[in-house]
Parts: structure tokens; sequence; C-alpha cells
């Protein structure tokens, strides 16, 4: 099952859904009562922009790039590269834990020692898997939505916030700042990832989930639109 990104979804929407249009446009009003009850400023999705699309490589394409940035955040470490196995792995499934204030004490066994987390990519984290809204503004903290308020995900996060957690994860894996997710040389790396050379090439899927990301990032702040996971 595939992941799909949007940005622009209202002005994809406008002039081919109406019903889809007016589902979202709903929605963006209810993330705007979300705003206000956090202190913070409206956004004005816009009706009328530069839409863009991507794909990941299905909810374990995210989480590939999830991981990276659960082990860059408790030492500094990358982990073996991503095979698109479906398991869990245990410091994203610790930081989890962390983050929701639990003792994940079945984790820590696995390690053999406790980790510290720093917390420093909770945009990417802490967000919904299938479905959610990243709003081109800057806050801190992911935003939890209260069940009534019904906003797909339940999380809001930043876009700029997201952005800087995956340029610290492009910086680690030395992604080439030329490369798109269209890329021939990326596209040949998720299919046949390099055993040495360069190590983004070695982690060809994580490499293609965080430059599609990014470019949703750079999408969204232009246009002044949310990131939208659909």
């Amino acid at each position: 099952m595939g992941l799909a990104l949007e940005v622009g979804i209202l002005a994809d929407l406008k002039a081919r859904d109406t019903q889809g249009f007016a589902y979202h446009a709903d929605v963006f009003k209810r993330l705007n009562s979300l705003l206000a009850a956090r202190g913070l400023s409206q956004h004005n999705e816009p009706d009328n922009c530069q839409v863009w699309s991507g794909e990941m490589m299905g909810h374990s394409g995210l989480d590939d790039v999830r991981r990276i940035g659960a082990h860059l955040d408790c030492d500094g470490s990358l982990p073996a590269p991503s095979k698109g196995e479906d398991r869990t792995d245990p410091c994203l499934a610790e930081y989890y834990a962390v983050a929701n204030r639990e003792q994940p004490s079945l984790v820590r066994r696995f390690f053999g020692r406790a980790r510290r987390y720093r917390r420093q990519f909770d945009h990417l984290i802490l967000h919904g898997d299938a479905e959610g809204y990243y709003l081109p503004m800057d806050f801190n903290h992911v935003l939890f939505s209260p069940e009534e308020l019904e906003i797909p995900g339940g999380m809001v996060g930043s876009v700029p916030r997201l952005l800087a957690e995956l340029d610290r994860i492009a910086e680690a894996l030395g992604i080439p700042e030329d490369l798109t997710e269209a890329s021939d040389e990326l596209l040949e790396a998720v299919t046949a990832p390099s055993s040495d050379g360069k190590l983004w090439r070695r982690y060809g899927r994580e490499s293609f989930g965080c430059v599609t990301l990014r470019e949703g990032c750079r999408k969204a702040l232009a246009a002044g639109a949310a990131l939208v996971f659909t």
C-alpha cells in the first residue's frame, strides 16, 4: 500500500472534486481551531497555487527514514541499511515509548542498556503513518489534536521543523543536494543499493524517502500550502 504526499491539495481538488475540496477545506478550519487553542497564528490554505505530489515506498518507506532519525537521536550512529523488511526497529520503538512517557523496559533489555533520546526528530517521527498534515509555519512541538476535532492523523507537524530534521538525515547520509525523487541514480540506489562507495547509495530506500519528503517540504514552503499525507 502506497503513501501519497501532496502540496496544494485545495488547488488540486477545486476544479475536479467538489466533495473532496469541501472535506479538506473543513479540515483546515478545524486545524485553525487547534492553532488558536495553542496560541498560534492561523493558516490560510491557498486554493490557487502550484500543486506537487509524490509517493513514498509505502509506510515502510516512511519508517526507513524515521529509524535513521531515531538512531541519530540516541547515539549518532546509523543502523544497517533497510531491505524493506516489515519489522520493528528497537531504537525507533524506544523513541515512541520515550515520547509517550512510557518505560520501554523490553526494548532496553534488548539493547542491554538504557539510551538517552534528545527528541530532535519529533516532527518526522510523531506523525500519522497514513494520513495527516504538516503546516508551512514554524512551531516547536508537534500538535496533538483532541479527538473531537477529528483531524486526520491526530498529530500536526511543522514543515520548517520537518525540513530541518530531514536536512540532518541528508547530511548524515551524504545525500547530494541536486538529487530529486525522479533522479535515475537515486532510483538505481533503491533497486540495487551499493555495498561500497558513497554512503547514500548504500542507504537507497532511506535516501529516496528523505529526498521525497524534503522535496515536499520545499514545495510546501514555496506555495505557503500544507504538506498532506493521503
